[in-house]
């Protein structure tokens, strides 16, 4: 059983499916699809990129946690404060030990939970307008705080679970800053759910994929990849991906040791006169002219 700490050395941070079974995370209740977690970590957590599969609400009990949306924008939580995160976010998550451990609650709401929660308000969906990537909210006179003392885990009489989280949904958006969590909750089906490029493509397993595949895992049309790409990065994404792979076949070449054939396999070139082919375009010489032992 891993800490989230080593599981996240070799993982992207899926919730709520790779909570369970963490050792620094517990399961509080669990009916149907939702559920409740509560996380205490004691090791530093830098640039984890987690996502989450429903509508999750973060509430930090103490501790201090930044988050980082696809804009690069920062959220910063510390005591008594959380936030509503639509189903497929994906951020990044830093926490850095000063004094306090980082602990916080999880909830996962289920799709009866938030349709329930929903029909108590005259809200419609409205694609001419983009719908915010999260919800802050605030709890000056701890009333979530206390919501989270009331639960009882050994009821499980179906429903309880469910009026809970309806009970939880109503506090969050009442305390909830813009007030914008019924008219995200109506829309997050509608939009694709962006990923910041930065921190996507600074992941070494991008090498290995193509960019229709980026384009999708960043939640863009290709379109749109495209354009965000280059004004990212100011180059295209074939270009862009092109010379990572070189410049990290020569690394592998030069620097580990690899032969030619074994780099070429490495990033992915299937025919290896096509990697020599390329190399020899973007650095005047072959791989083995670089390092003539290989």
């Amino acid at each position: 059983m891993k800490t989230v700490f080593e599981y996240t050395q070799r993982n992207v941070l899926v919730i709520p499916r790779a909570l369970y079974g963490m050792r620094d995370v517990e399961l509080i209740m669990q009916s149907r699809n939702s559920g409740i977690f509560h996380k205490c970590l004691e090791q530093d957590l830098v640039d984890v990129e987690f996502y989450s599969t429903m509508p999750c609400f973060v509430y930090i009990e103490s501790g201090k946690e930044i988050l980082t949306n696809c804009k690069n924008e920062h959220i910063e939580l510390s005591a008594s404060n959380g936030v509503f995160l639509p189903q497929g976010a994906c951020l990044n998550s830093d926490f850095v030990k000063s004094t306090d451990r980082l602990s916080a609650y999880l909830v996962f709401f289920d799709g009866e939970v938030v349709s329930e929660f929903l029909r108590g308000f005259n809200v419609f969906p409205d694609p001419s307008s983009a719908s915010p990537d999260h919800c802050l909210v605030t709890d000056p006179d701890d009333l979530i705080s206390n919501f989270f003392k009331t639960i009882q885990p050994k009821l499980t009489e179906p429903g309880y679970l469910s009026s809970k989280l309806l009970e939880l949904l109503h506090l969050i958006a009442w305390r909830e800053v813009d007030k914008k969590l019924p008219g995200m909750l109506l829309n997050m089906s509608q939009q694709l759910p962006k990923r910041n490029l930065e921190q996507l493509l600074a992941q070494p397993d991008v090498l290995h994929l193509s960019v229709t595949d980026l384009a999708h895992l960043s939640g863009r049309s290709l379109s749109s990849f495209n354009r965000d790409f280059k004004q990212t990065f100011q180059s295209t994404p074939h270009k862009w991906l092109t010379d990572r792979r070189l410049f990290r076949a020569k690394e592998l070449i030069d620097v580990n040791g690899f032969t030619v054939t074994a780099a070429a396999a490495e990033l992915g070139y299937e025919n290896v006169s096509n990697f020599i082919k390329a190399f020899k375009v973007r650095f005047g010489h072959t791989p083995k002219q670089n390092n003539p032992l290989k």
